[in-house]
């Protein structure tokens, strides 16, 4: 068994399983909560083409019974009968399962969570049953024009690939699933290795490793599949309409970005900030606030492992919907080498502080240390973090911008009561 505190003064520790299963906790003494994250390396990214939505199906049918609770309502109310949370999440590069109690209720809180991990049946029942509940969530999906808007400006910065599809799959593909196929991605995925288990709270370290080896000591290990890299170069822009009848007009603008490794990251989540995070950014004070033209207007940062996107959206009347985009790409245009000294420090405050008050709470600090650990292999303290944002120079704001900032590599999405796709390509340059 390795173990190791993960830094100099950082609250971090983390021990590795002899089977390999990794335990990361922060321990929070004077909280009442104690949150669970475990983190499986799977999500929409690992899956072929046929199989789309297998990951995001066995998130469901974990919660679906056991051998020692083999009713779903026997899963749920032994977290919500004392209070506590507890769900679930498939991404692209991951799936994590959680649960947030008070302190007194953890050890049965950890268990849970074991035992959906471990011990699902799987029975044929709840499989048809649950595929039809995926069928409802995929319509959800497909029925909110801003959800719509989201895939599809996915599809158009990754063509063909993984990363580029719903993350539930398609109706066809879950219909096609089977029983077999469920327990084989399982099998192949669910493997101590690929797993992450992080607790923060009022907890101890050797506590939660000690129950986590012995809810784990006969969960045999093995090597899971890795992932298809992104190969696809963009070279000129290009527009996605899908007419519907809405009262709003939604908009996705979507541009390559940096991966989760890449030093750069930090610049461009600084650009992220000034351009359109919070009441203060241009994007609100020029679109919403002087312009009128939009509720939501905002932008985001997305890190994969190996690409990344930088994204703006928006919902706006259809009649203004024109020059709304219009004067939305000259705000993403007019970032290149115009930051001021006095945006950048306040970008900076803003990205130090807003982490601060988010890892008061239990559960963010429990996804803190468990995201990191199973993508990058390492945990980085919040003041690691403040510091490499802090050393952020406009010299790297001006590089970085006039990097990703460029008119081929647009991309947009618009779904709502609009038909002039031709002269949404004319405004189609930043």
């Amino acid at each position: 068994m390795d173990t190791n505190v993960v830094g100099y003064a950082n609250p971090f520790q983390k021990t590795i399983l002899p089977n390999g299963l990794r335990v990361t906790t922060c321990e929070m003494p004077l909280t009442r909560s104690v949150s669970v994250n475990v983190y499986v390396g799977v999500g929409s990214r690992y899956e072929p083409d046929e199989r789309a939505g297998i990951s995001h199906f066995i998130e469901h049918m974990l919660f679906k019974g056991t051998k020692r609770r083999p009713t779903p309502v026997e899963i749920s109310s032994t977290i919500e009968g004392t209070g506590g949370m507890i769900n679930a999440g498939t991404e692209h590069e991951l799936t994590v399962y959680w649960c947030k109690v008070a302190q007194p209720h953890f050890k049965e809180s950890l268990d849970v969570l074991m035992d959906v991990l471990r011990n699902s049946l799987f029975e044929s029942e709840s499989i048809e049953k649950e595929r039809q509940v995926v069928f409802e969530e995929l319509n959800m999906i497909n029925d909110y024009p801003t959800y719509r808007a989201d895939s599809l400006i996915d599809e158009m910065m990754w063509p063909e690939h993984a990363l580029g599809r719903e993350i539930g799959g398609t109706k066809e593909t879950v219909g096609e699933i089977t029983r077999e196929m469920l327990l084989e991605h399982l099998g192949e995925y669910y493997t101590p290795s690929n797993v992450v288990v992080s607790a923060a709270g009022n907890v101890r370290h050797e506590d939660v490793v000690r129950q986590v080896g012995e809810l784990s000591a006969d969960w045999p290990t093995a090597q899971a599949r890795g992932w298809s890299p992104v190969t696809h170069t963009q070279e000129s822009p290009q527009v996605r309409l899908e007419y519907r009848r809405t009262e709003q007009t939604h908009l996705c603008i979507g541009l390559p970005g940096f991966s989760i490794v890449d030093p750069d990251r930090y610049a461009l989540d600084v650009l992220s900030i000034i351009l359109g995070e919070g009441m203060s950014s241009r994007l609100f004070v020029e679109v919403r606030e002087k312009g009128g033209l939009a509720y939501d207007v905002h932008s985001g940062v997305s890190h994969f492992l190996d690409c990344g996107a930088f994204v703006v959206t928006a919902g706006v009347d259809p009649a203004r919907v024109y020059e709304a985009v219009e004067l939305i790409l000259a705000e993403v245009g007019g970032l290149r080498d115009s930051v001021t000294e006095d945006e950048l420090e306040r970008a900076k405050r803003l990205i130090s502080g807003r982490m601060m008050l988010r890892l008061e709470d239990t559960r963010a600090v429990a996804g803190w240390i468990g995201n990191q650990e199973l993508l990058l292999g390492r945990i980085l303290d919040v003041d690691d973090v403040v510091e490499r944002v802090n050393a952020v120079t406009r010299d790297d704001l001006n590089r970085v911008s006039n990097q990703v900032l460029v008119t081929d590599k647009l991309n947009m999405a618009v779904v709502g009561s609009c038909r002039g796709v031709r002269r949404l390509e004319r405004l189609l340059q930043l």
